[in-house]
């Protein structure tokens, strides 16, 4: 498989779902439709799903490239409202949280605010959802105990959470603030990837085997950065291929005298 995300998540989550052709997801951070995205795979696949964004050009972006899915520009939070978004240039570091622009600044990226809708997990859900949710990602950057807060667990439980468990940029842990809310309501902890902690719904614990290792070789998966890659130095290849030929050609011809002849 070749795989977007930025960790490795859709390999391991590929391999719960034993690829399968069909499914739902909830992606809360979406950002953008390929760069680092933990649905791209599942989506080439005939998945569909939902995905939030409130970053404006990140969202346009979802709507143009994916038409099967419900691209909502909106933030989740505990409670419905309104707020600012602080954008951080074109990375993923954009969130409503304050704390994420001393980040930011370290990175000397640009920072832009956007006024955005807040609505809770539960609302997009109750919206939006008509079957079983097959994974649910949240990615917002400091604030994931906010849109756990405010869903609805007892009526919409994805089959797999992951949860970026980290304080942004570094590897430091931020999951005490949320992790028992999730244990509270009937979730088992499966495995954590150095940057997100993946749960499963306990009535689903048959698919805890499959995360009883990282990811590996045998999980057969290829980076798409590296399929971009191959593909760039195989053109640049063509490109040089064709005019050493071109080269070739104009000195025969200047052997044989032919450059002055008309065609």
């Amino acid at each position: 498989m070749i795989t977007y995300a930025q960790n490795l998540e859709d390999v391991l989550l590929a391999r719960a779902f034993c690829g399968r052709s069909t499914g739902f997801y909830v992606d809360v951070g979406a950002m953008h439709p390929d760069v680092d995205s933990v649905t791209k795979h599942f989506y080439d696949l005939g998945w569909h799903g939902i995905n939030i964004e409130p970053a404006a050009s990140h969202h346009a972006l979802l709507v143009e490239q994916r038409p099967r899915d419900t691209n909502l520009r909106v933030a989740l939070g505990e409670r419905p409202g309104r707020a600012t978004l602080h954008r951080v240039g074109t990375t993923g570091l954009s969130s409503l949280d304050p704390a994420v622009l001393s980040a930011a600044a370290s990175l000397g990226e640009k920072i832009e605010d956007e006024d955005v809708e807040v609505i809770t997990l539960a609302e997009v859900c109750r919206r939006h959802v008509s079957g079983e949710i097959d994974f649910l990602k949240i990615d917002v950057e400091g604030l994931e105990e906010q849109v756990i807060r405010g869903g609805d667990w007892k009526r919409f439980r994805p089959r797999i959470v992951l949860v970026e468990a980290t304080r942004p940029g570094t590897t430091t842990p931020s999951f005490e603030a949320w992790e028992g809310l999730l244990l509270d309501a009937g979730y088992l902890f499966a495995f954590f990837d150095g940057l997100n902690r993946f749960y499963v719904r306990r009535e689903s614990a048959e698919l805890l085997r499959h995360f009883s290792h990282p990811v590996c070789v045998f999980d057969d998966w290829v980076s798409q950065r590296t399929v971009v890659a191959e593909a760039y130095v195989e053109s640049l290849s063509a490109r040089l291929t064709r005019m050493k030929s071109k080269r070739l050609s104009s000195r025969l011809r200047r052997a044989f005298g032919l450059d002055g002849e008309r065609s």
